[in-house]
């Protein structure tokens, strides 16, 4: 049966144009690779969502159903899997026998979705996970379990405060659920590597920091680690090809899973530090299509995977002038590369032949499938002692940095580092009013300090399950650097990965500048912190009193009646002059409402708060004190190095100092 893709577009005057002089292929049976069209002697086929509305992100509740194409052709058949009446569909994955469905389903009328699980043929339907908060991305495990993404841990996101997906994993029959990462975010699109490992987006927020870096961890969440993604582009819907590489959809946006596609060249390292895109690390396929959002003069991609051998489908849209005007459908293609892949001969990877697959002009298809059996990656045993509540953290070289994320390269035996802090995310729960910043910052908390030595290195013991961040002190306790990650460990976990901070992990010993740490052979300092023993520092309990009593006498506006002549017929007027506080610094309690997110603080708490929209300097920047102003004017330093501490008449004492200094560091949180 013959199925011509109709938009509002027009499909026969657009493709003439869009593939033909774009993309070099034609959008017809007869351009399609032979080796896809012919097997009609095969059962070879498709699984793929087909959907009323548009999925970004695992946020879309739109009708859907499964729909199997067979054979992968565009005269291949299509069927209904799935029959579900007002029920959201998404994320299918197909078992490692090829008999089995995973996918997500919120079912009409239900509050979540939950996994599920259904045989190829439609038959068998049975529920995997049920409660909790919304379950996504499942994923069949080499050793027989399940995992998936879910919200059912109750704490949001450090963006928009939703619901944050992390990776979770069940037995096959649903039992035993258990939370596998400990991001502050979400962690989306979990796919399983060639190795067993497991690859997916993570959403990266800390402050003014928003990237979507891949990382790797195993099937039990042991050895997390960022393994690729610079600091300006992000990459979603990563899955992992025949050779190794890894195809996925290129953004610049937040919260925009669509754009060109792309192939990540892992051989050539983690692009990172690179601050902008070449062929050493990845090549985007289709270049002439946008990663920065809608309009789509161009079509947009999305779900790129692998069908075996050299054959690839994806969902691509044809021109779309908004959001809501886009109408994706399947394309297959393939792939070449010119050029061996060494640094004197780089590779080169293009798109090849394609090709129109499939298209209902009144829905959308996503998230195509190879519904056929796949040989299963090794089993990774798990790590670490269940039995304790900690891990082990090492990093080897605090001085091993770039300066591609803007911080401060400290010099060895030049900047004096001696201890870092260490500090826990506290997510925001479900419910919870988020009046508890004024800025970009999240909550977070105190867990200690740890000793650096003297070649920069560290190892410190953890709390377990936990996100953790830290931050190199100079001698007032300033941080120089600040980890904008969160990291975990897990129970009984040794985590020794870290060689530097954002410094070239290329695929060479050069990069590494300490490869005999002093701290690998020391005793782990502990910061095995419990909850209940960390130091939350905020503006309401600690830093407002203090500004009572010492500061606000001084740093308040004040008014001034005079009586002035007005012309022409001098009449006489009273004028009240307000002369403001001494560096524009007002510091009273009254309160005032913030520009960013309209929220009520008093005025003396948004004006050190860093929300940048209300003042024409900040007092404070958020996490770095040795750029906020109000640190060099306490301790007498920086720009106030001359006039020696602030206040003068009255001074604070080193212990007050300190906790100005670490309020910042701690992200300027008013309560």
């Amino acid at each position: 049966m013959n199925r011509v893709l109709t938009s509002k577009y027009g499909f026969r005057p657009v493709i003439g144009l869009l593939f033909g002089c774009l993309l070099g292929a034609v959008g017809c049976r007869d351009s399609a690779p032979k080796d896809i069209i012919n097997q009609e002697d095969t059962t070879e086929a498709i699984v793929f969502v087909k959907t009323d509305g548009e999925e970004t992100l695992n946020r879309s509740r739109a009708n859907g159903n499964l729909y199997k194409l067979s054979p992968i052709s565009p005269d291949g058949v299509v069927t209904p899997i799935t029959d579900f009446v007002g029920a959201a569909v998404s994320d299918p994955c197909v078992s490692f026998d090829g008999e089995k469905i995973l996918f997500s389903l919120r079912p009409q009328g239900a509050g979540n979705h939950n996994i599920y699980e259904i045989n190829a043929d439609g038959s068998g339907l049975r529920q995997v996970t049920a409660g909790g908060g919304d379950d996504f991305d499942p994923l069949y495990l080499p050793n027989g379990r399940i995992m998936f993404t879910s919200s059912r841990h109750g704490g949001m996101d450090e963006y928009n405060r939703a619901p944050a997906e992390v990776l979770y994993t069940c037995d096959y029959d649903g039992a035993n659920i258990t939370r596998r990462s400990f991001n502050m975010s979400d962690d989306f699109d979990p796919a399983v590597a060639a190795d067993g490992s497991v690859i997916y987006t993570r959403w990266e927020h800390f402050g003014t920091f928003n990237r979507f870096p891949l990382f790797f961890c195993n099937p039990d969440g042991s050895k997390a680690f960022h393994k690729y993604g610079p600091h300006n582009r992000n990459f979603f819907h990563p899955q992992p090809m025949p050779d190794g590489r890894i195809i996925a959809i290129e953004s610049t946006r937040v919260n925009e899973d669509a754009g060109p596609l792309a192939v990540l060249k892992l051989e050539m390292g983690p692009a990172d530090p690179v601050l902008i895109q070449n062929s050493r690390h990845w090549d985007v396929l289709t270049p002439q299509v946008n990663n920065d959002g809608a309009p789509w003069p161009r079509g947009v991609f999305k779900y790129p995977f692998p069908l075996g051998g050299n054959k690839y489908v994806a969902s691509y849209t044809l021109p779309a002038a908004e959001e809501q005007d886009v109408d994706y459908g399947l394309y297959t293609f393939t792939i070449s590369q010119t050029g061996a892949g060494t640094d004197e001969d780089p590779a080169t990877v293009s798109i090849d032949n394609l090709t129109f697959l499939y298209n209902d002009p009144a829905r959308n298809e996503y998230d195509a499938q190879l519904l056929a059996p796949h040989e299963p990656p090794p089993v990774i045993a798990p790590l670490g002692d269940d039995t304790v509540d900690f891990g082990i953290f090492t990093a080897s070289d605090v001085f091993n940095r770039s300066t591609t994320d803007g911080q401060e390269v400290p010099v060895k035996g030049v900047d004096a580092i001696t201890e870092i802090a260490v500090i826990a995310g506290i997510p925001t729960q479900r419910g919870e009013p988020n009046d508890f910043s004024a800025n970009t910052f999240e909550k977070r908390a105190l867990l200690g300090y740890a000793p650096v030595y003297p070649d920069g290195s560290f190892r410190m013991k953890v709390p377990a399950n936990t996100p953790i961040s830290f931050a190199t002190l100079d001698e007032l306790r300033r941080s120089i650097v600040t980890k904008r990650t969160w990291i975990y460990v897990k129970p009984g976990e040794e985590v020794n990965e870290c060689t530097g901070c954002h410094k070239d992990r290329g695929l060479s010993d050069e990069h590494i500048t300490n490869p005999n740490p002093i701290a690998r052979d020391m005793p782990a300092s502990d910061v095995n912190t419990r909850p209940e023993d960390y130091i939350y520092i905020n503006y309401r309990d600690q830093i407002a009193p203090i500004i009572a009593a010492k500061c606000v006498s001084c740093h308040y506006p004040t008014y001034v009646q005079r009586d002035t002549l007005l012309p022409p017929d001098d009449t006489l007027v009273t004028v009240i002059d307000t002369i403001p506080p001494p560096g524009l610094l007002d510091l009273t309690a009254v309160p005032d409402t913030t520009g960013q997110q309209n929220l009520v603080f008093p005025r003396a708490y948004i004006n050190l708060s860093g929300e940048s929209e209300t003042s024409a300097r900040q007092a404070v920047v958020p996490v770095f004190p040795r750029r906020s102003p109000l640190i060099d004017y306490i301790h007498g330093v920086g720009e106030a190095a001359a006039q020696g501490p602030h206040p003068a008449s009255g001074p604070l004492t080193a212990e007050e100092r300190e906790l100005f200094t670490l309020w910042v560091v701690l992200g300027a949180q008013y309560r």
